[in-house]
């Protein structure tokens, strides 16, 4: 989710918060169910589309029941996300890349819509730690808005990037609920570089430039995307250790 998509609204009253994001809430929609709705009441179609599309071909998404004006209701998955897990020490920083490197690799391999353009395959474009659920059956991944089609190294690029940024300017406040993680620089690192090695084969920054633009474009801020992306080049071509220091 980016702030240039973000509009101000009034935040849903209807049902207790289960979650916030930077531009929706997560409200609880009775048993089993969760309402996701957009504070700035945007049309869902594509996303529903998508996100129904995966899950038709077995990918870990949580079941949709119904599309509403500004947003969706689904299953309710509980359990703690992956970036949780990981500051919980439940996970160490290679296995939640492995995590993050499989859920990439399967949603890559899945057919992609029809009509998509030869090579193009389904993309999330937010596949961060935040937007994993560890649920009873395994991962889920959420929060589909900004999934589309393309290369999958616009996606690879992405997660990539996102630590990035998080590992040279920390959390950004305004993400919601991810916010309040307390999670720390060198333990984002350490995620990042267990990253990197686990897509390596896959040339995660072949796409780099075109993640670092669309990023502007999404309205993060540019010192910071300029800084996470220095970061990446930096730890490609060796100037700086990989090793991400002391993690506390």
């Amino acid at each position: 989710m980016t702030p240039a998509d973000a509009a101000p609204a009034t935040e849903p009253a209807d049902g207790a918060v289960v979650a916030r994001g930077r531009e929706a809430v997560v409200l609880d929609a009775g048993p089993g169910l969760v309402r996701r709705r957009y504070l700035d009441g945007r049309d869902t179609t594509t996303e529903v589309a998508l996100h129904r599309h995966v899950a038709a071909h077995g990918y870990p998404v949580p079941a949709l029941h119904e599309q509403e004006p500004g947003g969706m209701v689904m299953e309710r998955v509980d359990g703690p996300t992956l970036l949780e897990a990981y500051v919980a020490g439940t996970l160490d920083a290679d296995a939640v890349a492995a995590v993050l490197a499989d859920l990439h690799a399967r949603l890559h391999a899945l057919p992609p819509p029809l009509g998509t353009a030869g090579g193009d395959r389904v993309l999330h474009l937010d596949l961060h730690p935040a937007n994993v659920l560890l649920g009873a059956d395994g991962p889920v991944v959420v929060d589909w808005a900004s999934g589309r089609t393309g290369d999958p190294a616009l996606d690879l690029g992405h997660t990539a990037i996102v630590l990035a940024e998080a590992a040279v300017a920390g959390v950004d406040g305004a993400a919601g609920d991810v916010a309040a993680v307390a999670v720390t620089r060198p333990h984002l690192r350490a995620l990042l570089v267990a990253f990197l090695a686990a897509v390596a084969e896959r040339d995660p920054l072949a796409r780099l430039d075109d993640v670092v633009a669309r990023r502007l474009r999404d309205g993060m801020p540019p010192d910071t995307v300029q800084a996470g992306a220095r970061l990446l080049r930096d730890l490609a071509s060796g100037a700086v250790d990989a090793a991400p220091g002391t993690v506390d």
